[in-house]
């Protein structure tokens, strides 16, 4: 009897044990709660991704929900819908061409003056800086940025750009020079508008001031956009493409040994540049802004992340200190003429941001297409 009495007294403590165990609290569900700590990213740079992971291996409590969009103009479009719907992300990446001033005038954004680490802000380049001020507020975090390059072929037209100095020489490189085996002499690519709002605006340019001067002054602009002006280059079927700083890489790689070719800033006076470029935009989804997202935004102030993030994306740090360092430029020493364009990009003076700045870029894109 007694030893039945012992067996069942250790069924019954061992069933009150487990019962008791069922109230632990579980490791899991306390990590979860860490975890939920979360930041919402939205952005089209795919060098952001590998950002995002070195932030989140260092701040393994936050969280970055992130989405990916295949380009500025599909990404805008996006954070449009999503500020009309009340659900946007709590950061976005936006381009510095247009895209922003809705954002303010609709009062969907934080300016991010207090957002922005000392030592960081000192280092702004002005020129870029500008192109997400308005008044006295700044109303995305700058990243880094690019500016106009000439990527020319250098067999083909050997001792011609050394007189590229001016806008007005280009119709005459085109309408005085032919050379065999290519398609054209210049070109530009998807980034036309640009280009041509630089020309706009230099002094005795060849293109006029109002828009309907501009958009009638292109037809005697013997280059145009062409989707395909990047891929013939590096096949070798062009002359001069006009593209961005930021294709540096890319024609460095597609290219390889299959010509000689060379880079050049754009004919232009080095003060008259506008950069364009990436920055982060915070949206107003409560009234204090949470920790996480300050930390995320500081973390990508820091100059090893704008380090980082320009050498993979081929574009110029927004650090003045850091693109006149040596370990930077050291990275472009193949590159000479890319190293003082590099120097020169910060002499650039730029340009405020406007409500027209969408609507200009969209006349031009239709100055093009109209001309025929």
């Amino acid at each position: 009897m007694r030893k039945w009495l012992i067996i069942a007294s250790f069924i019954i403590v061992t069933s009150c044990l487990g019962f008791l165990y069922s109230f632990k609290p579980d490791n899991s569900l306390a990590q979860q709660d860490v975890i939920k700590e979360h930041v919402v990213f939205w952005y089209y740079s795919e060098e952001m991704t590998k950002e995002v992971y070195r932030f989140e291996k260092d701040y393994p409590h936050i969280k970055v929900i992130t989405r990916l969009v295949k380009n500025p103009e599909i990404l805008l479009e996006e954070l449009y819908a999503a500020v009309s719907a009340g659900n946007p992300p709590d950061i976005a990446e936006i381009p510095s061409w247009y895209g922003i001033y809705p954002l303010i005038e609709k009062g969907a954004i934080y300016p991010v003056n207090d957002l922005l680490d000392n030592e960081y802000k000192a280092e702004l380049p002005d020129a870029f800086t500008k192109r997400f001020q308005m008044i006295n507020e700044l109303w995305a975090i700058p990243i880094s940025y690019e500016v106009p390059t000439l990527f020319i072929h250098e067999a083909y037209l050997g001792q011609i750009v050394q007189n590229l100095d001016t806008s007005s020489a280009l119709p005459k490189i085109m309408s005085e020079n032919k050379f065999p085996n290519i398609k054209w002499n210049i070109n530009a690519d998807n980034n036309y508008p640009w280009y041509l709002i630089h020309l706009k605006n230099q002094n005795n340019s060849i293109v006029n001031n109002t828009e309907v001067e501009l958009i009638e002054a292109t037809k005697y602009f013997l280059f145009h956009k062409n989707h395909l002006a990047l891929t013939e280059f590096v096949n070798g079927e062009g002359g001069i493409l006009m593209s961005s700083s930021s294709k540096l890489q890319l024609v460095e790689k597609q290219v390889g040994n299959k010509f000689k070719w060379k880079v050049a800033p754009f004919p232009i006076e080095e003060t008259k540049i506008i950069p364009n470029g990436n920055g982060l935009v915070v949206f107003k989804k409560e009234e204090i802004l949470r920790n996480n997202t300050k930390q995320f935004l500081l973390y990508m102030q820091k100059e090893e992340r704008l380090n980082s993030f320009a050498l993979a994306s081929s574009t110029i740090p927004a650090n003045k200190q850091l693109v006149e360092s040596k370990p930077f430029q050291d990275n472009y020493r193949y590159f000479p003429d890319y190293q003082r364009l590099l120097i020169t990009s910060l002499a650039a003076e730029g340009r405020f941001m406007t409500a027209e700045d969408e609507l200009e870029w969209n006349k031009l894109i239709e100055s093009n297409e109209n001309r025929r």
